[in-house]
């Protein structure tokens, strides 16, 4: 059921200032005015809540799921520990100087 409402200025000619006029409202239309009101914000909050819920579930697994992640890695680093080892630079000098000719 749709109503449409219809405003109307009337500006006298005396210089008072205009009025607004409304019809007038029948008593059943401000008697469900505010149970409507109460169910559209409790049905509001269920949606919100809803959509918030499948929001939030995901991320919390990512969330999760990378903190997991994170603590393995942190797990698996080797710890005040160094590895020790000979090693001996090997170059080859005659490629990177010119012959000298005597």
């Amino acid at each position: 059921m749709l109503k449409i409402y219809k405003k109307t200025i009337r500006i006298d000619g005396s210089g008072t200032h205009p009025r607004l006029e409304s019809p007038p409202q029948s008593k059943l239309s401000s008697l469900l005015a505010i149970p409507a009101m109460i169910a559209g914000a409790i049905l509001g909050t269920v949606v919100f809540s809803a959509f918030f819920a499948l929001l939030l579930i995901p991320l919390a697994i990512i969330g999760i799921r990378g903190w997991w992640l994170l603590r393995k890695l942190k797990n698996a680093q080797v710890g005040d520990q160094s590895l020790e080892a000979e090693y001996t630079v090997v170059s080859d000098t005659s490629k990177n100087q010119k012959p000298t000719k005597e």
